[in-house]
């Protein structure tokens, strides 16, 4: 590694574009099989049809790699994480209870991937600490089952960018303007219609919308200062000391000192206000699996986190939201 490059930021810099996930299979000298998984699949050439990848040189398998005459790439589908752990870890045997079937070179194809290409070894170079081995696909198969990606250091799956259409696709009769397929319209107005369903609670509990936010803020942090406060509840210092005043004169709040926390009053008041706050949002994500509404605040979160500031009084552990304006 050339001293000027940091392998480790290097490494990291590499994983920000993402691969897709395959599981290399040949025979070994032996009359055995090898496997490992590899990132490194790539395609080369259309006439001839070749593609490539790469093995570290210390690699206990690379032997057999080298000397096969045949082997097989198996893209791994998106559910097959388990099948990526295994082959890429260290093992006497790795074909150990994998179910498994042998192509007409009698090497061994994976079943449920992606796609699969049975190719002949033709070419090998030297690439720094890993070997390229090059293959003409001879035979391939593909299905119509997502991919597996790796990226970031951390698995993933394929999916179609919202804002790609098919070819010759109708436009959509739903889309009227920009602002139908606008991030912020879209974060804003969902924002809005959820909380008029809360409003009308809220205002039978005679409390505003800003009391709630403080009050439901506090009931995760515990005491917190007035410049955390405003964090969490997108307001402004001077827009919470109104709120937190007319609170504190309910008794369901406290302040000592610098420090502001729930009373026990405060947290009988806001428990049955959360529970209709997830009522809320159950009803909102009716139409999602669990896995979409799990996707859906992971998107959240990266877009706070990525448009935000460090907060004061959190030693950068947490960020601040710069999106006030949709809250």
């Amino acid at each position: 590694m050339s001293e000027q490059i940091d392998s480790k930021q290097f490494r990291n810099a590499l994983g920000r574009f993402a691969t897709g996930v395959t599981v290399v299979t040949a025979c070994d000298m032996d009359a055995g099989f090898v496997g490992t998984t590899a990132s490194s699949f790539n395609s080369v050439s259309m006439d001839p049809p070749l593609i490539l990848w790469s093995i570290d040189k210390g690699a206990r398998s690379l032997p057999a790699y080298q000397n096969a005459e045949h082997f097989v790439v198996n893209v791994l589908a998106a559910d097959q994480v388990r099948m990526s752990n295994h082959f890429a870890r260290q093992q006497e045997d790795k074909f150990v209870d994998i179910d498994y079937e042998l192509n007409n070179r009698g090497v061994p194809v994976l079943p449920g991937c992606s796609a699969v290409f049975h190719c002949k070894n033709r070419f090998q170079y030297e690439g720094g600490d890993h070997v390229i081995i090059v293959g003409e696909v001879e035979e391939f198969t593909a299905s119509e089952r997502n991919s597996l990606l790796f990226h970031g250091g951390s698995y993933a799956v394929s999916e179609k960018h919202p804002v790609t259409a098919p070819a010759g696709a109708e436009p959509d009769p739903d889309f009227r303007s920009f602002a139908d397929d606008y991030l912020e319209y879209l974060l804003a107005r969902s924002f809005y219609q959820m909380h008029q369903k809360m409003a009308s609670v809220l205002e039978k509990q005679a409390l505003d919308d800003q009391e709630f936010r403080i009050m439901a803020s506090l009931s995760g942090l515990g005491a917190c200062d007035m410049a955390l406060l405003s964090h969490y509840t997108v307001l402004s210092e001077s827009e919470l000391e109104r709120p937190v005043r007319r609170l504190q004169e309910k008794d369901m709040l406290a302040v000592d000192a610098s420090q502001i926390s729930l009373t026990d009053a405060g947290y009988d008041k806001l428990a049955p206000l959360l529970a209709a706050t997830r009522a809320n949002e159950a009803e909102a994500l009716g139409t999602f699996s669990a896995q979409e509404a799990l996707t859906l605040k992971s998107a959240l979160r990266r877009i706070i986190a990525w448009t935000s500031e460090v907060p004061p009084g959190t030693d950068g552990q947490q960020q601040s939201l710069t999106i006030g304006e949709i809250a």
